[in-house]
């Protein structure tokens, strides 16, 4: 019931101002007869402007995935890690297979030979022999030659020379058999003046003797001939 009452009150209230608002406006009007007209064109004249706020929204950022986690390996042990670096820092060197030194001297007249320690067989120098040296010349100088026996002087057939020229080129020669002079070999086209460098092989193609350097040089008549080099089995 209280309620009503309000209600009534409010449209009541609302009843005198709009019949409040008519009086004014009407003896306003009745003042100034010009008015309405001019009102009316000012409002026509006027333009009305409803300005409409729009809404945009803003932009949305893309979702970037995020890269995975790695996966950190377990870490090993300390001590398994020293061994490991210990096992890869090894290195195992072979042994070197023992070399027979080479002994090289340079043979002339008035010059002995090294020491034949660990070789079986000497090299040694010879008087000049005209049974021995080619061509039936006592001591030819285009020629290095000589003989390769055994400790009691028996010559020894199918033994090979090994030599070196002076540009350094590599051959061999055999020792000859009878009816030649048993263990008898000869090298020709030795220049006067030339280097060479010689050996005696074993069976096995290894080295029986000391390497020799012989200078090639003409005979003078006294010594022994400079050209001829023996190999002697030792004792």
């Amino acid at each position: 019931m209280q309620d009503k009452t309000y209600v009534i009150a409010i449209f009541v209230v609302l009843g005198i101002c709009c019949l409040g608002m008519y009086v004014a406006v009407s003896g306003y009007l009745n003042s100034n007869p010009g008015a309405f007209p001019d009102l009316v064109a000012g409002f026509q004249g006027t333009p009305i402007v409803v300005t409409i706020s729009t809404y945009t929204p803003a932009p949305t950022q893309p979702i970037v995935a995020l890269p995975p986690t790695p996966t950190i390996p377990a870490v090993p042990s300390p001590l398994g890690a020293l061994q490991t670096i210990t096992a890869a820092a090894t290195i195992v060197f072979p042994t070197p297979a023992p070399t027979r030194v080479v002994v090289a001297a340079t043979f002339t007249p008035a010059s002995g030979f090294p020491s034949c320690a660990g070789f079986p067989f000497c090299p040694r120098g010879g008087p000049p022999d005209f049974g021995l040296g080619p061509g039936g010349n006592e001591c030819p100088r285009n020629y290095i030659w000589g003989r390769v026996t055994d400790a009691s002087g028996r010559g020894l057939r199918d033994r090979r020379i090994r030599f070196r020229n002076p540009m350094g080129e590599m051959d061999a020669v055999t020792t000859k058999a009878p009816p030649d002079p048993e263990g008898a070999y000869n090298i020709p086209a030795v220049a006067i003046g030339s280097t060479w460098e010689i050996w005696l092989l074993d069976p096995g193609g290894g080295e029986a003797s000391p390497r020799v350097k012989l200078i090639a040089q003409p005979y003078t008549g006294v010594g022994n001939c400079p050209t001829r080099l023996d190999f002697v089995q030792q004792r």
